[in-house]
């Protein structure tokens, strides 16, 4: 089985969403800095968003793909299943909006009680999260929509939603500088109205993706049937599985607004170390689950070990240099994506320091999205609900120990400790029911790769030390281009590496390409 063809090209796609999204978050940072509206914005964005990874990408693909690609082979069946999904989410998300919005101020208070000492900042929360939280209803069937295109193999359209909110949000920032409206109430309310837009985009792009494959979803009354019943089953579960890393951003949300910026270093932070997730997690569970739950339709025994045990190699050997690589050039980081107008130099200091700490859950995050695939290719949502509520519970236990010594550093440690403990607990409970079992050969590799990802940071640093012309500046693209340079010599050297480590093997590397 080649996943690492279809691997790259939703990789691909997540790099050019995420350049895009630092373009963003580079002009946010550039429009609204770390303060009073940059608070109430992100947190506005976090409602649509948070709930949008627990329902639709937890309960949604962990429960939707295996059980449509069963009847995949029977295509009458494939259609009636999709049709009986689509009109029972599509009613369940119009009255949950509906309610959502009656309610919005008592979520707010929920969500982000330390607002509550400033009225203007409230009242800025509810008027942005009741334009923002009607994208839940967008996205939600978008990834519906997705998940038939993913289990069909066209992962490409599929893996491009993201880069029409980046788009739309982009040309709303660059109007708000044309008019010079920053870190004002009218920009937030603007940029707001741009993200709830590209939701009905990606709709749009969706349907009409999934028509081209024989799959058109028709608005009618919902019944209650069999595949209903199974699939609320098996969604309920994965609602707080699939979701653990937002439930935890989630709390620490809560804890963060009781202390001024935090909110936004936590943000500023939370994006960077998203890109590798998403181009090594993310995007390795979106290929593995479908190719995952064919095989074990199959009982390929032989398939399922191998897809499972490349795959988790494949996402370490990634996830590894990129989490020592975002550690050694946290500060640097920040500083050309994010220090200029708005954003001071504290707020650099402030924003790297938790970088450090979500780089160091990396491996424990991407890991995380294997594990789970692997319970939930099997139909087993329960096991990782479970240890999600754990988790869950030890995230809270932790944040509020640490926040009263520590602020937003306390919340930020407490999510890496938090997804640790989930990786443990998934990993143990694999190996009781033999999904998965590790092999001396794994454990070889990862050693490896620890070894090559500190051999790449002693070199990086050797150069630091002693290069006269990589050393940062004030100019932001004399920075840029030294950032870049970093980075690049970082994955050659790393590569080499690997190679001299016999880690990479370029001939199967090849042979998997083809």
């Amino acid at each position: 089985m080649n996943i690492i063809k279809p691997l790259f090209r939703v990789s691909g796609m997540t790099l050019i969403s995420r350049l895009l999204g630092f373009i963003r978050d580079i002009l946010i940072a550039a429009t609204f800095g770390a303060g009073s509206i940059a608070d109430a914005f992100f947190i506005a964005l976090k409602f649509p968003n948070i709930f949008r990874r627990i329902m639709a990408e937890g309960a949604l693909n962990m429960s939707f793909i295996p059980m449509f690609s069963k009847k995949l082979p029977n295509s009458k069946d494939a259609n009636i299943f999709f049709s009986e999904i689509f009109n029972f989410l599509f009613w369940s998300l119009l009255l949950i909006v509906s309610v959502f919005e009656i309610l919005m101020p008592a979520l707010v208070f929920i969500l982000a009680p330390g607002f509550l000492q400033d009225p203007k900042k409230i009242d800025l929360v509810v008027d942005l999260a009741r334009i923002s939280f009607p994208y839940l209803f967008f996205i939600s069937l978008v990834t519906l929509l997705c998940g038939v295109l993913n289990s069909l193999g066209k992962y490409l359209l599929a893996a491009s939603m993201p880069i029409f909110v980046n788009i739309s949000m982009i040309i709303a920032l660059l109007h708000v500088q044309t008019m010079e409206m920053q870190n004002t109430r009218a920009a937030a309310l603007l940029l707001m109205v741009s993200f709830l837009i590209s939701g009905v985009l990606q709709l749009a792009l969706s349907i009409y993706g999934c028509k081209k494959h024989g799959f058109f979803p028709k608005v009618k009354l919902p019944k209650i049937s069999d595949n209903i019943k199974k699939f609320m089953i098996l969604s309920f579960p994965a609602i707080g599985a699939g979701g653990i890393i937002q439930i935890n951003i989630l709390i620490g949300s809560i804890i963060a607004s009781f202390e001024e910026k935090a909110v936004s270093y936590l943000y500023y932070a939370d994006r960077i170390y998203q890109l590798p997730l998403a181009m090594i997690g993310i995007s390795m569970g979106i290929i593995l689950l479908p190719e995952l739950s064919r095989e074990i339709a199959q009982k390929n025994s032989k398939n399922i070990d191998l897809i499972q045990e490349k795959s988790l190699e494949i996402s370490l050997l990634l996830a590894t240099p990129a989490a020592f690589g975002l550690i050694f050039l946290s500060q640097e980081i920040i500083m050309v994506l994010f220090e200029r107008a708005f954003f001071t130099y504290t707020d650099t200091i402030a924003t790297s320091r938790a970088l450090i700490v979500f780089a160091l859950g990396l491996p424990a995050f991407v890991s995380v999205k294997i594990f789970q695939v692997m319970f939930f290719s099997r139909e087993n949502t329960r096991s990782p609900m479970i240890f999600a509520g754990f988790t869950v519970l030890a995230n809270i236990f932790i944040s509020l120990s640490l926040f009263q010594y520590l602020g937003y550093l306390g919340i930020a440690i407490a999510t890496t400790i938090s997804s640790w403990i989930n990786l443990i607990l998934l990993y143990r409970e694999s190996a009781t029911k033999k999904y998965f079992i590790f092999n001396v050969r794994l454990l070889n590799r990862i050693i490896k790769i620890t070894i090559a990802s500190t051999g790449m940071i002693l070199i990086l640093f050797l150069i630091e030390k002693n290069s006269s012309i990589l050393q940062f500046s004030e100019g932001y693209i004399v920075n840029f281009l030294i950032l870049l340079c970093y980075v690049i010599i970082g994955i050659i050297f790393y590569g080499i590496i690997c190679k001299a480590l016999k880690i990479i093997e370029l001939k199967s590397f090849f042979r998997y390409m083809r």
